[in-house]
This record gives C-alpha cells, structure tokens and sequence, in this order.
C-alpha cells in the first residue's frame, strides 16, 4: 500500500505543476495563453486572470496530500474528485463551445489524472479509507447530528426561516432572471419577420431598459441628437423598437436583432417625403458597425455607472422594488461586462477601414469570434444584399462569392454570425423566416417608365446580362469567371479561406450543421430581380448607380456619400452629392482604400449611352 501512496503523492505534485503552466499564464499573461491554445481573445479578460487565481488557490489545497495522503485522507478523496468535476467540465465545453478541440487536450490531461491518482490512491487505502465507506461514515454522522438538532425548537424554526428565506430568494431570481414569457405571435409573416426574436445567446442580447436609454447616456456619442434613427434605424407604426430588434424576455427584457435588421431598406422620392420601408431589401441607411461602436465607446466611458444607468432608467420606466435590485446588481452589471468583452472581440474592425452605411463584414465575425481565427488581415466588408424571392435561388451558389448553395445553411451561418448559439437559437421562428422569404417578391419600380425605351432595353439585356443573371440560365448563380478576368476588389474573396470552409464543415451541433460550404476563385454571378433597390452595387457598394457601373472604372466615382434613402430614378440608385447627403451623419465612401475599389466588371460600358439608357429603363421593371 506504501508503494500505491508514493505514487499518489508524486502524481499530486505532477498535477500541480500541470495546473501552474496554465494558472500563471492565465494570471499573468491571459491574452499569450488565449493565443497559444487557440482561445477566442474574447477571453482574455480579468475572468480568465479570476479563473488562474482559483487555481493557484486550488493547488495549495493539493499540498498536504502530496505530503501525507494517508493523515488527510478524505482531503486526498476531495483532490481526485476535483479532477473528475474538471472532466464533467471540458466536457461541457466540448459539446457547447465553437471552438470545441481546443479543449479535447484538457479533457485527456484530467481524465488521465483523474484515473491515475483514483487508482493509485484507492490501491493505498485501507478498506477504511476508501470512497463507499467513508460515505456511509459520513452519513450516519450527519444524521445523527441532524437528529440531534431537530429536537431542539430554535434550530427548527430557524430552520423555516431559512428555508423561507433561500424560497423567497429563489422565487425572484426565477421569476427576474430565468422565467421565460412566451414570445409575441404574429399574425403576419412580414410583421413576424421584423419584430420576432430568431434567438441570440445571452451575450447578443441588450436589456430592453439599457437599450431605451443607452442613446441619452453618451449623446456626445452619437452621429446626432435623438434616438437610434441616428444609425439608419427604421421605426413604424408608434412602435417602441425599431425594425430589426425583437423583444425576448428570459427572467428580463431584452433586445436582440433579427435578419431584418440587416435586411430592411428604405426609399423616399424626396427629401420631404416619408420613407417607405421594404422588408427583405438591403438596409441601405443601417450603420451598424457605428451603432456597435456606440455602444462599446458608451459603456467603457467612465461616467457609464449603474447608478447612472438606473437613474435614466427610473426617469423612464415605473420598476418594481425588485426589478430595480436585480436590474442594478445583476442586469446592467452583466451587460456592461458583455458590451466590453465585444468590444475587444471586435477590436479588429478598427484596424480596416470603416464600414458605413448598408454594408458589413460577413465572415470574419465568424473567424474570430465564433471559431477563434487570429486575425489575418483580410477585409471582407460587402454591401448588405436582399433577401427576397428565395425559392428560385434554392441550390443557386450565392453569398458574394459563391461558396454555399443551401439557403438554411447560409441562414443560421448568418445567425450564427451576430450571436445565435445551437442552444439559443428558436428554430420554429427561425424556420418561419425561412419559409416566408422564399415566396417573398421583390419590389415593384415605384416611378414612371417609358414603355418605348423599356423595349428598346430588353434586348440589349438579352445581348449582355441574361446569360450571367437572369433567373433559369445555366451561368447564374455560378462562380463562371475568374476574379483576374472580372477585376472587382479580391478583399472579400479571399478573406473567405479554406480553413473556415474545414471550421464549417467540422462544426455538428443541430440545428447547426454545415456541409455545403466550399472555397471559390472568383465572384458568383448573382440575379438581378428587384435591382433598382439593391443600389450601390457590386460586391462592396463601391458604385452608386445602375449608370455608374455601366462607365469604366476610370469614369465612376471616386468618392461619394452613402446612407441616404432619397432615390434617384434617372441613374437608378440613391443619391449621393448635394445639400441632402452633406449632413455629419452621412458616409463618405472613398473607393481608393482597400477594400473598396470599384474596378471591374467591365460588361456593358462598351454600350453607347443611348442603349445604357434604353438597358436601365429595362433593369427598372426587373
């Protein structure tokens, strides 16, 4: 049995030094070790410091049975049971992390340990000694002690305090942090896919009371006095959340946005004009990588205190007694603590140029947030595209570049992107969106058309464009030719690489479960259907109008303003110079930084003027 016991105390000391070479990392370098293992940056935050600090802690506790086992022998029990709860652990994360063989490694070294000192340990012990007897020794104690206080009246009764008391306190953490209300029904498909929570994780999610009130918290923050319109958000009806942010209450109300945040665009005739909001169009006017910043700049700003947010929040909303305590000690605390933590995620937005309205990065999110990618440099910001009609586009290959051809693929990879989980995300909603966007038409042309220049155009489309982008011909939605031939910027295409595609593919957790995913070469020849509000166009939105990309690059301009929903049914696209686009919270787009370029895609501008017109006015009623 000495023999079993030497072993056991040497294989304490190996664990403890096991535990140093992450602990002191985690302590003292937390970023090197997120970087070194493969770890999101995310993490490195004091949490991981709290977590090297713990177990530091912990292998103190190893330290007297690495010196006498058998002196501390139920200790000795607690330090192998330690490395089980360590396996139950990595294997939690394994099952629910993006980044699940990271941890397989930590997983072996635990479980190994685990084994070795169970084994060696009970080989060493006495019969006495040993977990079954030392339980039933344990449980006779307790009752008997329990016995012995149950006759004595003051310990029951503080008994049912307590008991009251722990009850009372459960009841309203339920009931202000779990209690899940069912989600608002829409009768409508449209109203449904604007307003209906798809299912973000919690990290995704604002509280609804935080999000009311965030706009007054920093307004020398924001692009201009008022509300969240000051981003290109889109309010109707009197509705308190605009288009895009679903409410979700889980315990608390929060706020998270759905796909029609990114997918609802807006036209007006005139500056004077209301806006007339389309569902599934490209936001043209959503500045969200300025609405993100917002809210990081907001809440690392000194003066954001919860007993500052609590104030507006008063100022605004009748709480009750215990909705203000949890809201102040746990709710704005926790979201505070999300909002920096993807603040620091996303810190590599601010190492490309700005992405402005309508526009966003699609899949570098995905890289290094969600599987973890360090950071390669690539910029992969493209103009935000409709949605619409996607029952003809079913086994089409579409995203910019081609590289997937299942329509549910695609929809959750995108919710995936902005923070839907396998465990958060709701597939019946989800499922819902899906259907409808299918037989969701495009827009109409909403403006005069000269019927006789629309003839003269249909032919000139046959001619030039059909082949790549009409719908039932056998080039569209293919990736037919080759970016060197095409020479539109390569930005987006390569910031899509083989190891995302591998990432994708390895990624199994249902609903989420991707195979279609592919790397291409080159740009897919997308459909053109509802075109005149797809402006600007090309991959990037680095050209304004339908007239535009019909010039040479050396003829299209070379800067010009973004974020105006008045539209300009001559060029067919928004406009983007004069006094209506002057305004600070207008865009300035310049095509000569990378990433941005407008070069390419040269069909069409050998046409004269007379068929570029005559072949807009046709594009107009696609």
């Amino acid at each position: 049995m000495d023999n079993y016991i030497r072993w056991f105390q040497r294989f304490i000391w190996i664990g403890i030094v096991m535990n140093m070479v992450f602990a002191l990392p985690a302590l003292f370098a937390p970023a090197l070790l997120t970087s070194v293992v493969g770890l999101p940056p995310v993490l490195s935050d004091p949490w991981l410091e709290n977590a090297g600090m713990l177990l530091v802690g912990i292998s103190l506790f190893y330290m007297p049975s690495g010196f006498n086992a058998p002196r501390f022998v139920i200790h000795s029990w607690l330090c192998v049971l330690s490395r089980l709860v360590a396996v139950a652990f990595w294997i939690y994360l394994i099952d629910t992390s993006n980044t699940p063989t990271v941890f397989v490694p930590m997983l072996y070294g635990d479980l190994s340990m685990f084994l070795i000192l169970g084994v060696t340990l009970f080989m060493g012990s006495t019969p006495a000694h040993r977990p079954w007897a030392l339980l039933v020794d344990g449980w006779h104690a307790w009752c008997q002690g329990w016995e012995a206080r149950w006759h004595r009246h003051g310990f029951r009764v503080g008994l049912l305090i307590t008991l009251l008391v722990l009850g009372f306190i459960g009841y309203e953490t339920w009931y202000n942090m779990l209690r899940v209300v069912p989600e608002e029904k829409f009768t409508s498909d449209e109203d449904h896919f604007k307003y209906a929570a798809i299912g973000l994780g919690i990290e995704a999610r604002i509280p609804y009371y935080l999000f009311a009130v965030l706009p007054q918290m920093c307004p020398e923050k924001m692009p201009k006095p008022g509300g969240w319109e000051a981003f290109g958000f889109l309010y109707e009806n009197g509705r308190d959340l605009p288009i895009g942010m679903a409410k979700r209450q889980i315990g608390y109300p929060t706020v998270e946005p759905n796909c029609a945040l990114c997918h609802t665009g807006s036209y007006r005739a005139s500056a004077s004009d209301v806006a007339k909001p389309i569902a599934t169009a490209p936001a043209n006017t959503l500045q969200l990588q300025a609405f993100q910043w917002f809210a990081y700049d907001c809440a690392s700003d000194p003066k954001f205190t919860t007993d500052a947010v609590m104030t507006a929040i008063n100022a605004k909303f009748q709480l009750g007694f215990f909705e203000r305590l949890y809201n102040r000690y746990l709710i704005i605390p926790m979201a505070k603590t999300a909002l920096l933590k993807q603040k620091q995620a996303y810190a590599w937005q601010k190492l490309r140029p700005a992405q402005g309205p309508g526009r966003t990065d699609t899949f570098n999110p995905t890289k290094m947030v969600v599987f973890g990618f360090p950071d390669d440099s690539t910029i992969g910001t493209v103009d935000l595209p409709q949605i619409w009609n996607q029952k003809p586009r079913e086994s089409l290959y579409l995203h910019w570049d081609g590289n997937n051809n299942d329509i549910h693929e695609r929809n959750y990879a995108a919710a995936m992107a902005v923070g839907a989980t396998p465990q958060s995300v709701l597939p019946e909603s989800f499922n819902r969106v899906t259907q409808w966007l299918l037989g969701t038409k495009p827009p109409a042309w909403p403006f005069a058309l000269d019927q006789a220049r629309v003839a003269q155009g249909k032919p000139i489309w046959d001619n030039n464009c059909a082949g790549c982008h009409e719908f039932g011909k056998a080039d569209t939605g293919q990736v037919t030719t080759q970016i060197d031939q095409l020479g539109t910027d390569p930005h987006r295409l390569d910031s899509f690489t083989v190891g995302l595609v591998q990432a994708f593919h390895g990624f199994k957790k249902p609903p989420f479960d991707f195979n279609a995913y592919r790397k291409t070469q080159s740009y897919s020849n997308t459909p053109t259907d509802g075109i005149w509000m797809r402006a600007p166009y090309l991959h990037n939105g680095s050209v304004p109008s339908l007239w535009d990309l019909l010039q040479t690059p050396d003829k299209r301009p070379v800067v010009f303003n973004t974020g105006s929903d008045v539209y300009d049914p001559v060029k067919v696209g928004f406009i983007t110079s004069g006094a209506q686009v002057q305004a600070p919270t207008y865009f300035r787009y310049d095509t000569r930084l990378e990433g941005n370029h407008n070069s390419g895609h040269l069909y069409g501008t050998q046409l004269t003027d007379a068929e570029k017109w005559a072949l807009i006015e046709f594009m107009k009623t696609l």
